[in-house]
């Protein structure tokens, strides 16, 4: 499972928060990753499109900026 957990925002890094967070692959999640349909974020599904990511494990240091799949 990923080590960060994650803030997970809509399409910029001041966008509608849409929940937390935890990738259950090996890798930490980046450009193009599709976010898992079993996490408890609202919507979906989701397509990271950016990311900002530090080397701690506090949310509000680790954001994903997503956009819909479908996009």
């Amino acid at each position: 499972m990923g080590r960060l957990m994650y803030a997970v925002r809509l399409r910029s890094l001041t966008g509608a928060l849409l929940g937390y967070y935890q990738h259950p692959g090996l890798e930490e999640p980046k450009r193009g990753t599709l976010l898992s349909t079993a996490s408890d974020l609202i919507g979906g599904p989701w397509r990271v499109c950016d990311y900002v990511q530090t080397d701690t494990s506090a949310p509000s240091n680790n954001v994903l900026i997503v956009e819909p799949a479908g996009s």
